[in-house]
Formats: C-alpha cells, structure tokens, sequence
C-alpha cells in the first residue's frame, strides 16, 4: 500500500496542475515550481547532529534564509564542501578523517531548506548564492561539490570567478535543466501547457529559459584544474552529464568510476580524490 502510494501522489500532484492550467498556465507553473524546489528531506538527524557538532557553526544571511557553516580548522589550505540534493553537510563525513590529514582548513555548508538552514525552497541558483557568500568570506583554494551542489557551483563560477580557487572536484554533477524538467514532467504526468508555463516562470525569474540552462555552457571559463568523477551505475544523473561538462572545460580530467552510485561514497573514488588532491 504504501509503495502504491508513493507512486499515486506525484500523479495526482500532475493532475492538479492540468486542471488549474485550464484556467490560469502562470499559477499552474508556479505550483509545479514550488513544488520542483520543495526538498522532502535532509534536515539533521540525531547521528548526524553528533558529527556536525564537532564544527565551529556560523549562521550566515544570504538572501532570504540564514545557512549554516561549519568550520573544522586546519593549517593547510581551504577546502569548501557542497552537498547534493536532500542532503546536509553530514555527507562529508566518510571524507573527512581524509582531508583532516591533509590538514586542510575545511568549510561545510547546508545548502537552503537543508539540513540546519532556514527556507522551503531550493534551487541551483538560491544555493550558487549561498556559495559566493562563503567563497569572499573564506577564499577556499579547493572546492568539492556533489550533484547539484556541483551545478550550483559551476553556475557562481560562471558569474562570479573566485580568484583563489586553484582545484575543483565535481561528483555526479547534472548538467542539462531540460533534462531535469523533462523527467520531472514524466513523473508527475502534466501537461505541456504546465510545462510551457513553467519555461516562462523561469525566465522571468531567473532569466533562463529551460533548455539554455546547461552546466556546461556554464563550466567555459573555469581555469582551476578540475576533476570530474561519475560512476557507470548512477541512476540519478546520466555519466554524459559530467562527460558534457568535461568536455567544455579548459583544464578537466574526466573519471568514469566502476563503484558508488550517485553518492560516490567507495574507496575507489575517494583514492581518486585524494590522488587528485596531492597532484602538484
């Protein structure tokens, strides 16, 4: 019953869409968009709280939510971490022990309506902002980012270099909002009138249409050496999505790993990382 379910209640959220797009396309597309950068989960769990409270924590303003950052001091140079989709800052963790030997200076942050930070919503550009406020406030020489936390990351770079950023670790990171869109219209069965409508809410939002916003477009102008790792067994994002992103990238290494799903949570890419890391 309650698999059923969960497969019922996107549907019926389509359906809902369809019948007020009868009436009103623009109120129709901002109900599928808010419902798009609503995260179900990734708010702190009690084991999770132990290992983030190890960190100093910061509650920064950034637009209209407060983020948290955690901070865990080093000598060496700073390494700023961003999580993925419904996940928080505890993510690192199964790195962490890794980069204290390196004795890195390390930076965490919950991205907006995750984890410790404020908000409902999210979305690659709210969190691109929550990213250029703690890059002018820390000047990170690295930056590690997963899954959107990678195309949030990508999308700053583009509008805002960071002058101190010398390398670059993307894990499973999108590429295509069309793509992304596109599946979230399977999903939820609406109608293209819903999705017409949601093209024109982004634009005027963000300034965006739907099918111009690629993380590769994005990813020109980056010149940090950067690494690329995508497993060959994610079922969320495609490995073309890091392939394309490589691809238009000035100094990429692109590694298609034979472990870890979507999470990259395996010794083999966390050797990649770190030989990555020690490169001079």
């Amino acid at each position: 019953m309650k698999q059923l379910l969960q497969k019922a209640i996107p549907k019926l959220y389509g359906f809902y869409f369809n019948i007020i797009s009868l009436f009103s396309k623009k109120k129709a597309a901002q109900l599928a968009l808010e419902v798009f950068s609503t995260p179900r989960r990734g708010r702190i769990l009690e084991h999770q709280a132990t290992f983030l409270n190890t960190a100093r924590q910061q509650r920064i303003t950034s637009e209209d939510c407060l983020y948290m950052l955690y901070h865990w001091k080093g000598n060496g140079p700073t390494v700023l971490l961003n999580h993925g989709w419904e996940s928080n800052a505890f993510r690192w963790k199964y790195l962490f022990d890794d980069l204290k030997k390196l004795d890195l200076n390390i930076i965490a942050v919950d991205g907006p309506a995750h984890g410790n930070s404020s908000g409902k919503l999210f979305t690659a550009i709210k969190y691109s902002k929550v990213i250029k406020s703690t890059i002018e406030l820390y000047e990170p020489e690295i930056i590690i980012s997963h899954s959107v936390g990678a195309m949030a990351t990508i999308y700053n770079e583009y509008h805002h270099p960071s002058p101190s950023l010398k390398k670059l670790i993307l894990l499973g990171g999108p590429n295509s909002l069309e793509t992304i869109m596109q599946d979230y219209q399977k999903l939820l069965s609406f109608n293209n009138r819903v999705y017409n409508g949601l093209n024109a809410t982004l634009k005027e939002k963000f300034g965006y249409e739907i099918e111009k916003f690629n993380a590769a477009d994005f990813a020109v102008n980056i010149e940090a050496d950067t690494l690329l790792l995508h497993a060959q067994q994610d079922a969320i994002v495609p490995c073309s999505a890091s392939k394309a992103i490589a691809g238009r990238m000035k100094n990429a290494t692109y590694i298609e790993t034979q472990t870890g799903g979507h999470s990259l949570h395996t010794e083999e890419n966390t050797k990649h990382i770190l030989d990555f890391l020690s490169k001079a």
